[in-house]
Protein backbone atom coordinates (compact mmCIF):
# COMPACT_ATOMS: atom_id res chain seq x y z
CA UNK A 1 0.00 0.00 0.00
CA UNK A 2 2.49 2.37 1.12
CA UNK A 3 4.57 1.46 -2.26
CA UNK A 4 1.84 2.08 -4.32
CA UNK A 5 0.28 5.05 -2.67
CA UNK A 6 3.09 7.52 -3.48
CA UNK A 7 3.18 7.20 -7.36
CA UNK A 8 -0.48 7.48 -7.79
CA UNK A 9 -0.54 10.89 -6.51
CA UNK A 10 0.82 13.32 -9.44
CA UNK A 11 2.94 16.11 -7.19
CA UNK A 12 5.42 13.71 -5.26
CA UNK A 13 6.09 16.35 -2.49
CA UNK A 14 2.53 16.31 -1.69
CA UNK A 15 2.45 12.87 -1.73
CA UNK A 16 4.94 12.67 0.68
CA UNK A 17 3.06 15.60 3.04
CA UNK A 18 -0.35 13.06 2.39
CA UNK A 19 1.57 9.89 3.34
CA UNK A 20 2.93 11.91 6.61
CA UNK A 21 -0.66 13.35 7.26
CA UNK A 22 -2.39 10.14 7.02
CA UNK A 23 0.82 8.05 9.73
CA UNK A 24 0.69 11.22 11.94
CA UNK A 25 -4.00 10.73 12.60
CA UNK A 26 -3.04 7.07 12.99
CA UNK A 27 -0.05 5.22 14.03
CA UNK A 28 2.36 7.49 15.08
CA UNK A 29 0.06 9.75 17.68
CA UNK A 30 -0.07 6.72 19.68
CA UNK A 31 3.43 5.32 19.40
CA UNK A 32 5.10 9.07 20.51
CA UNK A 33 2.39 9.80 23.34
CA UNK A 34 3.86 7.53 25.99
CA UNK A 35 7.14 9.49 25.81
CA UNK A 36 5.84 13.26 25.48
CA UNK A 37 2.87 12.75 28.49
CA UNK A 38 6.05 10.87 30.65
CA UNK A 39 8.27 13.93 29.85
CA UNK A 40 5.67 16.87 30.11
CA UNK A 41 4.66 14.90 33.55
CA UNK A 42 8.10 14.85 34.56
CA UNK A 43 9.09 18.24 34.05
CA UNK A 44 5.75 19.60 35.87
CA UNK A 45 5.18 21.55 32.47
CA UNK A 46 2.31 23.74 32.47
CA UNK A 47 -0.31 23.96 29.09
CA UNK A 48 1.87 26.59 27.88
CA UNK A 49 5.22 25.18 28.01
CA UNK A 50 3.87 21.33 26.98
CA UNK A 51 2.49 22.73 24.11
CA UNK A 52 6.33 24.22 23.32
CA UNK A 53 7.80 20.97 24.21
CA UNK A 54 5.98 18.79 22.11
CA UNK A 55 6.73 21.53 18.96
CA UNK A 56 10.25 20.93 20.21
CA UNK A 57 9.67 17.05 20.21
CA UNK A 58 8.16 17.17 16.85
CA UNK A 59 11.27 19.49 15.68
CA UNK A 60 13.14 16.95 16.01
CA UNK A 61 11.67 14.12 14.36
CA UNK A 62 11.28 16.33 11.64
CA UNK A 63 15.26 16.69 11.63
CA UNK A 64 15.85 13.57 11.64
CA UNK A 65 13.58 12.91 9.05
CA UNK A 66 15.41 15.24 6.67
CA UNK A 67 18.93 13.74 7.79
CA UNK A 68 17.90 10.55 6.96
CA UNK A 69 17.13 11.52 3.38
CA UNK A 70 20.22 13.10 3.08
CA UNK A 71 21.84 9.56 4.32
CA UNK A 72 19.10 7.94 1.58
CA UNK A 73 20.12 10.17 -1.14
CA UNK A 74 23.74 9.81 -0.76
CA UNK A 75 23.87 6.32 0.06
CA UNK A 76 20.95 4.68 -1.94
CA UNK A 77 23.39 1.93 -3.81
CA UNK A 78 23.36 0.32 -0.32
CA UNK A 79 19.42 0.73 0.72
CA UNK A 80 17.73 -2.48 0.94
CA UNK A 81 15.41 -3.96 3.61
CA UNK A 82 18.36 -5.96 5.32
CA UNK A 83 20.25 -2.66 5.79
CA UNK A 84 17.21 -1.41 7.36
CA UNK A 85 16.89 -4.15 9.85
CA UNK A 86 20.44 -3.67 11.30
CA UNK A 87 19.98 0.15 10.89
CA UNK A 88 16.77 -0.25 13.08
CA UNK A 89 19.01 -1.91 15.94
CA UNK A 90 20.99 1.13 16.07
CA UNK A 91 18.14 3.11 16.21
CA UNK A 92 16.54 1.61 19.28
CA UNK A 93 19.57 1.68 21.08
CA UNK A 94 20.12 5.53 20.28
CA UNK A 95 16.41 5.92 21.38
CA UNK A 96 16.38 3.63 24.54
CA UNK A 97 19.82 5.74 25.87
CA UNK A 98 18.37 8.88 25.51
CA UNK A 99 14.88 8.59 27.02
CA UNK A 100 16.50 6.22 29.68
CA UNK A 101 19.23 9.10 30.31
CA UNK A 102 16.57 11.58 30.76
CA UNK A 103 13.81 10.05 33.01
CA UNK A 104 17.12 9.35 35.43
CA UNK A 105 17.76 13.43 35.12
CA UNK A 106 14.39 13.80 35.58
CA UNK A 107 14.01 11.25 38.79
CA UNK A 108 17.34 12.25 40.57
CA UNK A 109 16.86 16.33 40.09
CA UNK A 110 17.66 18.37 43.53
CA UNK A 111 16.38 21.50 43.86
CA UNK A 112 18.40 23.78 46.18
CA UNK A 113 16.57 24.73 49.52
CA UNK A 114 13.83 27.76 48.45
CA UNK A 115 15.63 30.19 51.28
CA UNK A 116 19.14 30.47 49.63
CA UNK A 117 20.31 30.82 46.75
CA UNK A 118 24.05 29.25 46.30
CA UNK A 119 25.93 28.75 43.35
CA UNK A 120 24.08 25.42 42.79
CA UNK A 121 20.77 27.64 42.47
CA UNK A 122 22.31 30.36 39.97
CA UNK A 123 23.18 27.63 37.72
CA UNK A 124 19.33 26.17 38.17
CA UNK A 125 18.26 29.43 37.42
CA UNK A 126 20.20 29.77 34.41
CA UNK A 127 19.36 26.10 33.19
CA UNK A 128 15.67 26.88 33.71
CA UNK A 129 15.99 30.25 31.43
CA UNK A 130 17.33 28.39 28.46
CA UNK A 131 14.94 25.61 29.14
CA UNK A 132 12.57 28.04 28.53
CA UNK A 133 13.63 29.19 25.35
CA UNK A 134 14.83 25.49 23.95
CA UNK A 135 13.99 22.04 25.85
CA UNK A 136 17.51 20.19 24.74
CA UNK A 137 15.96 16.97 26.00
CA UNK A 138 12.69 17.27 24.30
CA UNK A 139 14.39 17.92 20.71
CA UNK A 140 16.77 15.17 21.76
CA UNK A 141 13.88 12.50 22.53
CA UNK A 142 12.38 13.54 19.55
CA UNK A 143 15.31 13.17 17.17
CA UNK A 144 16.64 9.99 18.47
CA UNK A 145 12.77 8.75 18.13
CA UNK A 146 12.51 10.14 14.55
CA UNK A 147 15.88 7.65 13.80
CA UNK A 148 13.61 4.67 14.58
CA UNK A 149 11.99 3.64 11.11
CA UNK A 150 8.03 2.84 11.29
CA UNK A 151 6.94 0.83 8.37
CA UNK A 152 5.89 3.57 5.99
CA UNK A 153 8.70 5.71 5.92
CA UNK A 154 10.80 2.44 5.39
CA UNK A 155 8.28 2.20 2.81
CA UNK A 156 8.81 5.58 1.48
CA UNK A 157 12.43 5.45 1.57
CA UNK A 158 12.64 2.26 -0.41
CA UNK A 159 10.58 4.57 -3.09
CA UNK A 160 12.85 7.33 -2.65
CA UNK A 161 15.87 5.59 -4.02
CA UNK A 162 13.98 5.27 -7.24
CA UNK A 163 14.30 9.02 -7.44
CA UNK A 164 17.27 11.09 -9.00
CA UNK A 165 18.74 13.48 -7.01
CA UNK A 166 19.49 14.43 -3.48
CA UNK A 167 17.33 17.33 -3.19
CA UNK A 168 14.26 15.16 -3.84
CA UNK A 169 14.96 12.62 -1.03
CA UNK A 170 15.79 15.11 1.68
CA UNK A 171 12.77 17.11 0.65
CA UNK A 172 10.33 14.35 0.52
CA UNK A 173 11.19 13.23 4.13
CA UNK A 174 11.58 16.14 6.11
CA UNK A 175 7.76 16.98 4.20
CA UNK A 176 6.61 13.12 5.47
CA UNK A 177 7.87 14.42 8.82
CA UNK A 178 5.93 17.42 8.71
CA UNK A 179 3.36 15.78 8.06
CA UNK A 180 3.54 13.00 10.95
CA UNK A 181 4.14 16.58 12.98
CA UNK A 182 0.40 18.02 11.97
CA UNK A 183 -1.06 15.34 14.14
CA UNK A 184 -3.79 15.45 17.67
CA UNK A 185 -0.12 15.03 19.49
CA UNK A 186 0.17 18.10 20.11
CA UNK A 187 -3.42 18.49 21.54
CA UNK A 188 -2.81 15.88 23.45
CA UNK A 189 0.43 16.96 25.19
CA UNK A 190 -1.31 20.69 26.06
CA UNK A 191 -4.02 18.71 27.31
CA UNK A 192 -1.79 17.07 29.56
CA UNK A 193 -0.01 19.87 30.84
CA UNK A 194 -3.77 21.55 31.58
CA UNK A 195 -4.89 18.68 33.52
CA UNK A 196 -1.24 19.00 36.01
CA UNK A 197 -1.92 22.11 36.80
CA UNK A 198 -5.09 21.08 38.53
CA UNK A 199 -3.24 18.54 40.56
CA UNK A 200 -0.42 20.70 42.14
CA UNK A 201 -0.65 19.06 45.39
CA UNK A 202 0.72 15.50 43.66
CA UNK A 203 3.06 17.20 41.33
CA UNK A 204 6.01 15.99 42.92
CA UNK A 205 5.04 12.30 42.66
CA UNK A 206 3.54 12.50 39.41
CA UNK A 207 6.88 13.67 38.10
CA UNK A 208 8.58 10.74 39.67
CA UNK A 209 6.40 8.20 38.34
CA UNK A 210 6.68 9.63 35.26
CA UNK A 211 10.13 9.90 35.05
CA UNK A 212 10.30 6.24 35.92
CA UNK A 213 7.78 5.02 33.26
CA UNK A 214 10.57 7.02 30.72
CA UNK A 215 13.11 4.91 32.18
CA UNK A 216 11.55 1.91 31.99
CA UNK A 217 10.50 2.90 28.37
CA UNK A 218 14.25 3.35 27.82
CA UNK A 219 14.40 -0.80 28.62
CA UNK A 220 11.68 -1.57 26.73
CA UNK A 221 13.63 -0.61 23.38
CA UNK A 222 16.51 -2.24 24.43
CA UNK A 223 14.31 -5.40 24.64
CA UNK A 224 12.84 -4.80 21.12
CA UNK A 225 16.82 -5.21 19.66
CA UNK A 226 16.82 -8.53 21.64
CA UNK A 227 13.45 -9.64 20.13
CA UNK A 228 14.57 -8.38 17.10
CA UNK A 229 11.78 -5.99 16.19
Amino acid sequence: MIMTMLPQIGNPYLASLVLGLFYGLTSCTSTCIPYVISYIAGIKAGFRKSIIVTSIYNLGRVIAYALIGVLIGLFKMFVSEAFFFTYQKFAFAAFGITITFIGVSILLRKKPPSHTCNEACVNLNVQEGMNKKFDVRAFLMGFTRGLVLCPPFVGFLLYSTTLSGLGDSVIQAALFGVGTAISPLLFLGGATGWLLNKAPLFSGWISKIAAVVLILLGFNMFLNIFVGR
